[in-house]
């Protein structure tokens, strides 16, 4: 993996198809661009957000890269290093146990586990479904010792952490309670109570809520739930000094460009190698990601916000209309902020790699949650690209 400094995005003229678009939208076309990295971006006002395992990822680059991120929005995730992590009193099973484990995905959905016994792990989403076995205080301890080994940033970073949380009311997904459990891990941490803002009443499933695009609240990735759930996160994020767009869904289509992400892969990016516990794990980018680049911000001096959103597992089904619906790209218009949707493809020999989610359970490697894991890095070297820092 290496760094480009000078780096060319060019996209011609194509069309972005909304393949999960349940709206029947036309799809908009993408005008040819051409940049030069780094943008003029203030390093003091880089976030960051996700939906679902994008937000599990949000939280650890937050955690892992405090000295970096001033703040993140996580719409229903799971706390840092919980999906890896054996509670008192919790069963253990064997790392293959059925239905994990077959032909059609080989490899384990939890390949390690701290404090399980050798060959065994613990169950899938267990920090989701079974809440009240999380302890949030052996989370922290974890996040304190990783600091000061160096595996990740200090902890003393997290006081300036801006925190939005959400969880919908009808979310199936993630257990009520599984959300507050990342307040009270970002609480236990350093965290101020009074720069964290958690929305929990909204009645939506597990999604990103917009104030009008989508399917009726309660159904669906991206629904229409009257609240601008984005917008919410980065006004409470950049601590309310945002200027708020009248109009969601109107900004300049030519500023949204390809981003290559072939500098970013690792050596077997598709995870092809049959797994063991010491097979090199993938990043599984996509070739290609999308960069909003506001007008502004395309002038040297500019002086620039940078946003990174994360998409959650079935990322084909509807990372085009995300990227276009969600938002995000009218705030940064407004307010100077870049936007990078980084991309993860369909990879590997899990459930979850082969439905293009982001790592929090170890399948990456043990050093997933770190500033070492291959997600995390990749990432990180996207940032560099775009900011410089």
């Amino acid at each position: 993996m290496h760094q480009l400094s000078v780096l060319s995005v060019i996209i011609g003229m194509t069309q972005l198809l909304l393949g999960a678009s349940l709206q029947g939208r036309v799809p908009q076309s993408v005008t040819s661009a051409s940049l030069s990295f780094p943008l003029s971006i203030d390093p003091s006002q880089i976030s960051i957000s996700g939906l679902s395992s994008g937000a599990d990822f949000t939280v650890q680059f937050q955690v892992a890269y405090s000295e970096l991120i001033m703040g993140s929005g996580v719409f229903a995730g799971q706390p840092y290093h919980c999906a890896v992590t054996r509670f008192d009193n919790e069963s253990e099973q064997p790392q293959c146990v059925q239905p994990r484990c077959t032909v059609d995905h080989p490899a384990p959905s939890v390949p390690i586990c701290d404090r399980c016994d050798p060959g065994m792990t613990l169950r899938y989403d267990h920090c989701k479904y079974h809440v009240p076995i999380v302890q949030v205080s052996r989370l922290a301890d974890f996040i304190r010792a990783s600091a000061a080994s160096g595996e990740i940033d200090a902890v003393s970073n997290l006081a300036r952490a801006r925190i939005y949380l959400y969880r919908g009311t009808k979310d199936a997904i993630y257990g009520k309670g599984s959300v507050q459990n990342v307040a009270d891990m970002y609480e236990a941490v350093g965290v101020p109570k009074s720069q964290i803002l958690f929305n929990n009443t909204t009645p939506s499933a597990h999604c990103w809520p917009t104030p009008s695009y989508g399917p009726h609240c309660g159904s669906g990735v991206i629904e229409a739930c009257a609240y601008d759930g984005p917008g919410a996160a980065l006004m409470h994020i950049y601590d309310s000094t945002l200027l708020r767009p009248t109009n969601l869904s109107s900004f300049p289509h030519e500023n949204l460009v390809s981003f290559d992400q072939r500098p970013y892969f690792s050596d077997d990016n598709n995870g092809t190698a049959a797994w063991n516990e010491t097979t090199p794990r993938a990043t599984g980018l996509a070739p290609s990601a999308l960069l909003f680049v506001p007008t502004k911000c395309r002038a040297t001096g500019a002086n620039c916000k940078l946003h990174v959103s994360l998409h959650g597992c079935s990322v084909n089904e509807y990372y085009d209309e995300a990227v276009q619906h969600l938002g995000l790209e009218a705030w940064g218009e407004l307010n100077n902020i870049v936007v990078l949707y980084p991309r993860i493809q369909p990879h590997g020999g899990t459930i979850q790699t082969q439905d293009g989610c982001w790592d929090a359970y170890g399948q990456t490697g043990a050093d997933y949650a770190f500033k070492s894991g291959v997600q995390m890095a990749a990432v990180r070297a996207m940032i560099k690209t775009l900011a410089g820092v």
